[in-house]
């Protein structure tokens, strides 16, 4: 007897029922994005072509992926690509795979910056990203904003290996400079003293105590990304009082933030004499607070 022929069709549908048996969420769509994957196929041609039987390979392949999901394995460590602001950004194993909320954070960054641009429409600005993980905050600042150099840190060194080619890939690496150290210790050798026009992070904020409940899938992210401490406020608790050695007069400080930790750091705010005493903050659809954003005096 011949090998059982299989189309894309028969495949997603087999996906969908094995994936539902193992309880992971999103079954049929989980199906689509690693079918589209494997075949290179925009969704839309992943059904035109339905009936299509895959090779032999692209299906050994696909059933392996779909085993992986079903083991928890992050769907973006799988595919080995997540997309954020509607670009695609290269992910590997070890690096924290960026969010849709986060989204919310690089929009005001680019808000910001744009009004920057509209009234000194001839002076470069400056940018620091604070744990720039894949580069996702970064790129997306650079594609929008073509005047703005970013500096751009992270403590692990395979972050910023993938986060250069990212930037390669989305060609803007001439705008950014990627540096290895934690926090803001890589820039004292960079000038940058009372120069940004804005610093931007998504530190870690998850408290520690919490980690242990995260969802499987998320637990195999690297720790340190998702780790913010007791109370889940250690490194804004760095991040802030910090800021305003590195920002110009009227910079920026903009940080994503947890749920329900909008008070915790807003005080933080408050005892930083740099910063203005009204902090803008940016909720999402569902009225979540999401991103605080604080100017320097």
């Amino acid at each position: 007897m011949g090998e059982k022929k299989e189309s894309i069709k028969d495949l997603i549908r087999w996906a969908r029922h094995y994936l539902n048996s193992k309880k992971i969420n999103n079954p049929q769509l989980t199906a689509e994005i690693i079918a589209e994957n494997i075949t290179g196929k925009e969704k839309i041609n992943l059904y035109l072509d339905r009936d299509t039987e895959l090779s032999k390979e692209q299906k050994a392949l696909f059933k392996k992926n779909i085993r992986r999901c079903a083991r928890k394995i992050p769907l973006a460590y799988i595919t080995g690509e997540q997309y954020f602001m509607g670009y695609r950004f290269l992910i590997r194993p070890g690096i924290f795979i960026p969010r849709p909320e986060t989204e919310i954070l690089v929009e005001k960054a680019i808000q910001f910056l744009e009004e920057i641009k509209k009234n000194h429409p001839a002076r470069d600005i400056i940018v620091v990203d604070i744990g720039t993980g894949s580069g996702n905050i970064a790129i997306s600042i650079a594609k929008k904003i073509k005047n703005a150099f970013i500096y751009a840190v992270d403590v692990s060194s395979l972050a910023l290996e993938v986060a250069k080619n990212n930037a390669k890939a989305h060609r803007v690496h001439h705008q950014i400079d990627f540096l290895l150290g934690d926090l803001f210790s890589p820039l004292k050798e960079k000038g940058l003293e009372g120069r940004a026009d804005l610093i931007v992070s998504n530190p870690p904020y998850v408290e520690e105590e919490k980690i242990r409940s995260l969802p499987e899938e998320v637990k195999k992210e690297p720790t340190f990304s998702l780790n913010g401490g007791r109370e889940g406020v250690t490194f804004y608790k760095k991040i802030i009082p910090t800021s305003p050695r590195w920002l110009k007069k009227g910079g920026v400080l903009m940080l994503e933030i947890g749920y329900n930790q909008l008070e915790k750091v807003a005080k933080i705010i408050y005892e930083v004499q740099e910063f203005v005493d009204i902090p803008q903050i940016f909720y999402d659809l569902e009225g979540i607070a999401r991103v605080i954003s604080v100017r320097k005096k």
